[in-house]
């Protein structure tokens, strides 16, 4: 729900982060699993990333820097057990999404047999932020043990509910 969410209102936000951390590890390609039950965050990032290609910012040679970067959109079944990330790779690579056994680990064998580097939705998207205010701004958000914030989906019988961005730390009647 969460992720679905952030995709479907700041597309660009998560393309951002994946585009950062490609440059920072220079990779070339940023392949994004979404289910396929969810084809309104699916257009959206359909259509950012064809926004993002118009505009420059993503393919061969991006705003003359030399690098090379290209997203892929994997709609997947929905299975749970893909949240697991040797499940997911598995998946994207066309086989079945069952987890593997590691060692290896995916940041040395991960995507056909390549180093691979797995994130979710909510860190790709919190990349920008931190990047344009730096670290110590995201690490004053929270507690001293654990800084930055964490993104909650609120439902139920309380007066706001929906997708909340809080300091890590704050109880949950602070947050409702």
């Amino acid at each position: 729900f969460m992720d679905r969410t952030m995709i479907e209102g700041d597309p660009h936000r998560v393309l951002e982060g994946m585009l950062i951390a490609a440059r920072a590890i220079g990779a070339q390609t940023g392949y994004i699993y979404i289910r396929a039950e969810y084809p309104l965050a699916v257009a959206a990032l359909h259509e950012a990333i064809a926004q993002a290609r118009d505009a420059g910012l993503v393919g061969k040679n991006i705003l003359g820097s030399g690098m090379d970067f290209d997203f892929v959109v994997k709609e997947g079944a929905g299975a749970f057990v893909c949240g697991e990330e040797t499940a997911l790779m598995r998946s994207i690579e066309g086989q079945r999404g069952m987890p593997t056994m590691r060692p290896p680990y995916p940041s040395v064998h991960g995507l056909w047999g390549h180093p691979t580097n797995i994130n979710n939705v909510e860190t790709y998207a919190s990349i920008p932020a931190i990047l344009l205010n730096g670290p110590d701004w995201f690490a004053g958000m929270g507690t001293a043990r654990s800084g930055g914030t964490k993104a909650f989906a609120l439902a139920g019988a309380i007066q706001n509910s929906g997708l909340v961005e809080i300091p890590i730390g704050m109880t949950l009647r602070e947050m409702v």
